[in-house]
């Protein structure tokens, strides 16, 4: 994700944490609830057929609740208080026995509101009906930047792996009026790209690129979100 410095968050306390509490998330359980700790809050879950076996699968999205890291802001603008515990993103088969089994477990790709000027920047996952796992964010400063924008992430599970197929995002500047639009697909290679302004209906550009991987990306191999570069585009 592009960094944006706002000073507020210089006032915050730094915070290390363990993230040691993730290995009581089991191995295999029959819900949600028997799988994760019992100190982790769930943000969001869905289920669906990821791996097109006919069985429905887990999908979950959550946030350990210690509150040595809810840190108050002195500054005053922004939220009261910034909840630094880590996310994870979890991901289950589901079995023929109706329990679900260890899949993937991702401690990066779940973003985290570390700023108190940035509103919650986590949008939701969704499994659609051919088994894409979608994986939305929005990024809005209250204060401290004039940009806002969406992104979705698609991913399909292929030879084993959750592999990005398709990147979607917008960004508009609340100051200038100026947009901006990017669509990634990963199957054809090609991106495209527009650019206007929101008092227009439409863009005043559209252009194409192609480009070429040498390997598939996957969510476990991009790293965090929105700080991945392809073609000058942060995904």
């Amino acid at each position: 994700m592009k960094k944006i410095v706002v000073i507020l968050i210089l006032i915050i306390s730094a915070v290390s944490y363990s993230q040691t509490d993730l290995k009581s998330l089991k191995d295999e359980g029959s819900s949600l609830k028997n799988i994760i700790p019992n100190n982790w809050k769930i943000l969001e879950s869905k289920k669906g057929d990821l791996n097109d076996d006919g069985i429905p699968d887990l999908v979950f999205a959550i946030q350990n609740t210690d509150t040595s890291n809810i840190k108050l802001n002195k500054a005053g603008v922004g939220s009261d208080t910034l909840d630094l515990n880590p996310r994870t993103l979890g991901i289950y088969f589901g079995k023929k026995n109706g329990t679900y089994k260890k899949t993937l477990i991702s401690k990066q790709f779940i973003i985290l509101k570390d700023s108190p000027t940035l509103e919650e920047p986590f949008s939701g996952l969704e499994i659609d009906k051919n088994g894409t796992l979608e994986i939305d964010f929005r990024i809005f400063y209250n204060a401290g930047s004039w940009n806002m924008s969406n992104h979705r992430y698609k991913f399909k599970y292929q030879n084993k792996q959750f592999v990005l197929i398709d990147y979607q995002s917008n960004e508009t500047n609340r100051a200038s009026g100026k947009t901006s639009e990017y669509s990634i697909n990963f199957l054809t290679q090609k991106i495209k790209i527009s650019k206007g302004n929101i008092s227009k209906d439409f863009p005043e550009s559209v252009n194409w690129k192609k480009f070429k991987l040498n390997k598939n990306m996957t969510l476990m191999n991009i790293g965090k979100p929105l700080e991945t570069e392809l073609e000058g585009i942060q995904l």
